[in-house]
């Protein structure tokens, strides 16, 4: 196949359309067009910027553009490599070269991205530079989507894999080959990514290496997967979260640089992939041992630049399958994206942790000086007393022998003694106490600074909370299924929560529908173990019971899901509320784990609150529903109204017409209404039209689509319906209406109906009304005819 046929069809398909999509959610919007290896140009999306514009009207502005395409498409079709540019205005664009194979088919070109780090004043320069109005050049300017040189460098890494792999897709499905695995890896590696990228950049360091693992090993499908990261002290690597792995093995497992598998792998900065681990003599390993089944291993460096700070390993794909190339390329593609985020969560976390350990070793060593100080005290204390008691010892005994004079003289000397030693004793005194209220001064500055950890700590967990309410309050208003509505809020409250398993019970109507979700694979008899709590739980707040079982759907699992293996048999914890709206329980929601420790207060409040936000949403959905049907629906018959059909009508009109589709219109009136009306009353009247409406249900059996636009009058819109099949249909309302049996006042009664049918396309019918018209003057052409007719409309 031609390069340009194939670039042409690759621009056509989904592939393409849900790629770009992710990236303009990712870096913003931009003009992009796919330019082929000859120059010209075969596609072109998205408008260019309005300040791309402004330039471009300029004269010199355009040859500058002119003269940068070329530049960096002769770059890119060169290097055979992706390049982000800054053009000559100073906005950031990029160039992905495409391929078939090693045959470079030609270059997808985008530009128009305000660079984040660029002071916008300096954009103004370019309106005086180009003679443009800068007011609406520099709102425009403000208004655009701002994106970093470097986040634009790692996605368009990513967006090259997407494009060339998709392209391989196309040319694989013309051959009837097949890559849609590897294309489906990257973009759910991406959806991921993108939904937890806040929570990453927030997490403290352990709870982000964990959350990094999880999503490369269910992005991979691997059952075994470990992060580690290099001890510059210890010179050491260690494993700090892992899936599929012994806590004994994370805990005892060190490698040093250039020893096995990761130390090599550390040492070199290179991805490896291992064949067969049983048959490398890196790898430390039992050939026997089953837990290894699939043999192969990929271990790939987590680095910034140059600088190796871990290392991420797999091991045991969900299928069976050995690792291959396209997985050592999928891996290296989530490692820099995990290596950036390592890097910039780890840089703000060291810096709290360095201040909060410096203040304590601070006022621990202060602690101890004091300590030291007091004993010194205490001690010089005693001493002063044992050496006044000698003094005191060696006077009585000099007394004895001394004259009077002599013995006054004593005692005077005596006494100054005494006074000196009671102020030195009181002084020592004065430091001890002053030495015990810095020693408690110390001891309450320690305790508060544990109070402010602690406080900050739930301050952090308030925060997260606050951040799920905010999502449910501000996203599922744009919801309108209450499957829809619970399913999502399960996902979104998982990470908060860390559960294992969740499901929800929902009263509709008169089913009584669940589904479970699993976050790892979660065993049969598990999964019976929830249908059987939420049944009973269902009982106890509803003491009259069930009119009938709950109606349970489980997700995927195992393989199919990427869901990783925890190894247990059964939940240890759960936590369960009920949805109640009125005061009458109209549903349950639930959490499940396999941890041992129940779920903390602060997580039990939590679903408390997200159960009462359900009711409230679920009420509001139930309402707009109501609404809806009121607005679109007859109230009678309950099929559409005539509002309804006239908006429906012209939207298939407008499809039929731009996709070259059919379109049949079948308009239905009941003979001898009026007769029923007159003799029997309204009320049988009724009675006939709600009979022959549900005999028209009946009989269309959920096709097409039926409305009552008059007291007798009906129509059926049929989308992607030649006239003839039309007119086929029409026959069955009309045989079936004919040969029901009907009664009124005891006397039966036979019920016929006239029919008109007309069909796009065909010649007088060029819009809605024209169709609508031609059906309706076939209806009244099988009136004048004898009624109980169909006609169909022929030009």
């Amino acid at each position: 196949m031609e390069s340009i046929e194939l670039l042409t069809r690759f621009i056509e398909t989904n592939e393409y359309k849900r790629t770009m999509d992710l990236f303009a959610k990712k870096v913003g919007k931009s003009s992009v067009s796919i330019i082929a290896n000859d120059g010209k140009i075969l596609g072109k999306e998205e408008k260019e910027p309005l300040f791309c514009q402004m330039i471009k009207g300029s004269g010199d502005g355009q040859k500058d553009c002119s003269a940068t395409f070329s530049s960096i498409f002769e770059q890119a079709t060169t290097k055979e490599q992706p390049i982000v540019f800054t053009c000559h205005s100073g906005f950031l664009g990029y160039a992905v070269p495409l391929f078939m194979k090693r045959e470079l088919l030609g270059v997808l070109y985008a530009c128009g991205l305000v660079d984040a780090k660029k002071d916008l004043n300096s954009y103004t320069e370019i309106s005086t530079k180009f003679h443009l109005d800068p007011q609406p050049f520099s709102q425009a300017i403000n208004t655009a989507s701002k994106v970093a040189v470097s986040s634009l460098e790692t996605d368009t890494e990513l967006i090259s894999s997407l494009l060339n792999n998709s392209i391989a897709l196309i040319r694989e499905k013309i051959f009837g080959l097949t890559k849609e695995q590897e294309v489906d890896v990257i973009t759910r590696f991406y959806d991921l990514f993108e939904k937890s990228k806040q929570l990453l950049l927030t997490l403290e360091p352990a709870k982000l290496y964990s959350l990094v693992v999880n999503l490369a090993s269910k992005t991979m499908n691997a059952e075994i997967c470990s992060l580690m990261l290099f001890d510059q002290k210890k010179e050491e690597l260690t494993i700090k979260a892992g899936v599929g792995l012994d806590k004994r093995i994370m805990e005892e497992a060190k490698f040093k640089k250039g020893v096995g598998i990761v130390g090599y792998v550390a040492q070199t900065g290179k991805p490896l992939l291992v064949g067969d681990i049983t048959n490398d003599p890196r790898f430390n390993i039992k050939k026997s041992s089953p837990k290894y089944y699939t043999k192969s291993l990929i271990s790939v460096p987590i680095k910034v630049g140059d600088e190796v700070f871990g290392i991420i390993n797999m091991n045991n794909k969900a299928s069976r399958a050995p690792f291959n190339e396209t997985d050592l390329k999928l891996l290296s593609i989530i490692a820099g994206h995990a290596a950036i985020t390592i890097k910039n969560a780890k840089g703000s976390w060291s810096i709290e942790k360095e201040k909060v350990a410096k203040e304590l070793i601070e006022s621990h060593e202060e602690k101890e000086r004091v300590v030291i100080e007091k004993e010194e005290l205490l001690e010089k204390k005693t001493d002063f007393e044992a050496e006044l008691k000698e003094k005191e010892e060696a006077l009585r005994l000099k007394m004895e022998f001394l004259t009077k004079e002599k013995l006054d003289e004593e005692k005077k000397k005596f006494a100054e003694a005494i006074s000196q030693l009671e102020k030195e004793r009181d002084d020592l005194k004065k430091k001890i106490q002053e030495s015990e209220e810095l020693i408690h001064k110390k001891e309450d500055l320690e305790k508060r600074l544990e109070e402010a950890i602690k406080e900050k700590e739930e301050l952090e967990a308030q925060t997260e909370e606050l951040g799920v309410l905010y999502s449910i309050s501000s996203e599922t208003p744009k919801m309108s299924k209450p499957k829809e509505i619970l399913s999502w809020i399960l996902d979104k409250i998982q990470p908060f929560f860390n559960y294992h398993a969740s499901a929800y019970l929902y009263l509709d109507g008169e089913r009584l529908i669940g589904e479970i979700r699993q976050a790892c694979f979660v065993n049969e008899d598990c999964l019976k173990s929830i249908e059987e709590k939420m049944t009973a739980d269902w009982k106890k707040h509803n003491p009259e019971g069930l009119e009938r079982a709950p109606e349970f759907f489980t997700e995927k699992k195992e393989a199919e899901s990427g869901l990783f293996w925890v190894g247990l048999k059964e939940f240890q914890t759960d936590l369960a509320f009920p949805i109640v709206h009125s005061e009458k329980t109209t549903g349950l929601i639930s959490v499940y784990s396999f941890n041992k420790e129940p779920f903390p207060p602060l997580q039990r409040r939590l679903l408390r609150i997200i159960s009462h936000q359900i009711s409230e949403t679920l009420e509001r959905v139930a309402l707009f529903v109501k609404i809806t049907e009121l607005a679109e629906k007859d109230e009678l018959t309950k099929t559409y109204n005539y509002r309804y059909l006239e908006d429906f009508l012209s939207r298939e009109f407008a499809y039929a017409t731009s996709y070259k589709k059919p379109l049949s219109l079948i308009m239905i009136d009941f003979d001898r209404l009026k007769y029923v009306n007159d003799t029997f009353g309204h009320q049988d009247g009724n009675r006939l039209i709600v009979t022959i409406s549900n005999i028209i249900k009946k009989t269309m059996d959920g096709k097409g689509l039926i409305a009552r636009f008059g007291g007798d009058e009906f129509a059926v819109v049929l989308p992607e319906t030649d006239e003839k099949i039309a007119f086929e249909f029409a026959e069955k309302i009309r045989a079936n209406i004919a040969s029901h049996p009907m009664a009124f006042g005891g006397k039966p009664h036979q019920a016929t109906a006239s029919l008109g049918v007309s069909g796009y396309p065909n010649q007088g019918i060029d819009n809605e009304k024209d169709i609508f018209a031609k059906a309706d003057k076939c209806l009244y052409a099988a009136k004048e005819g004898g009624r109980n007719k169909v006609v169909l409309y022929k030009p």
